[in-house]
């Protein structure tokens, strides 16, 4: 009797892991460079080794089973590790994946990454945002950047800055002349971001005027939205001046009071324990950390 073959196993739970990443079997099939049927086949084969059902299948989407949720917190992290480890030795090592918010993405770190291309040419970013918190031990990133006040479990991690809050609007809109104190903002078209509607309460007590509920007013899906409604004249919006940077020089837009409010959270940069010693990740810490040193106060 022939000894079982480990190589179609490991290359199964590859498939699995891929697919638990990527949430389906036709993305995990073209990051592993296969077919999806390969990938299907080595699903089904998997399972019938172990003799459990890892997947309940719809015609539209696969959902991990209790047993298929333990097996990938069991091997997900060996993957992972692997993946890190051979990352050394292959041109996957040249690249860096990284997870964040979309309205950071487009505010702030994008029209600085020119910068870091110029200076690591041969250092592939593939960018990925959302608003979920992604499983730095599980998935196929690097590193990310996150919003919040830090002490998160299973990974290292370095605060970018603490977040502030500042009212900017168009200097065209016809309400900017006539700003005098923050109790006339209450006139105003308050502009809001679906997941950020406690910002302009929070900023007008700090300014001496509590209570005030805003209750109307356009509400956009994103800050980096509601940026371009302040642009385009449509109100007032309450931001990171972070965020305003090139709008303020361009003169898009304005800040009306010099009021700054900081907040408790702020943005991190976070990243696997034993990753930080891979060049790309080394280079990316260096390079924010180098931004940050000379972006406004």
């Amino acid at each position: 009797m022939s000894a079982p073959n480990p190589v179609q196993p490991l290359r199964a739970v590859q498939a699995f892991c891929a697919v638990v990443r990527t949430g389906s079997v036709v993305r995990a099939a073209a990051q592993l460079a296969v077919t999806a049927s390969a990938v299907s086949h080595l699903l089904r084969q998997l399972e019938r080794r172990l003799g459990i059902a890892l997947f309940s299948r719809s015609r539209r989407s696969l959902t991990l089973t209790p047993d298929g949720e333990r097996l990938a917190a069991a091997v997900g992290p060996a993957i992972a590790a692997i993946d890190d480890a051979l990352g050394g030795f292959m041109s996957r090592g040249s690249e860096l994946r990284l997870s964040l918010l979309s309205s950071f993405a487009m505010h702030w770190l994008i029209p600085r990454l020119s910068r870091f291309q110029a200076r690591h040419p041969d250092i592939e970013l593939l960018l990925s945002t959302s608003t979920r918190m992604v499983d730095l031990t599980t998935e196929s990133f690097d590193c990310a950047i996150r919003l919040g006040k830090g002490g998160w479990p299973n990974v290292m991690a370095e605060q970018l800055y603490r977040e502030e809050l500042v009212v900017a609007c168009s200097p065209h809109l016809p309400a900017a002349g006539r700003m005098r104190s923050p109790r006339q903002l209450l006139r105003s078209t308050l502009l809001q971001a679906r997941a950020r509607r406690h910002d302009w309460s929070h900023w007008f007590e700090t300014a001496g005027i509590p209570g005030v509920k805003v209750a109307s007013g356009p509400v956009f899906e994103t800050r980096a939205l509601a940026i371009q409604a302040a642009i385009a004249r449509m109100g007032v919006v309450v931001v990171d001046p972070r965020f305003i940077e090139a709008e303020l020089a361009a003169g898009q837009l304005i800040i009306p009071y010099p009021l700054r409010v900081p907040l408790d959270a702020g943005y991190w940069l976070v990243w696997r324990p034993g990753r930080e010693t891979a060049r790309p990740v080394a280079a990316f810490r260096r390079w924010l950390a180098e931004e940050l040193a000379y972006a406004i106060p």
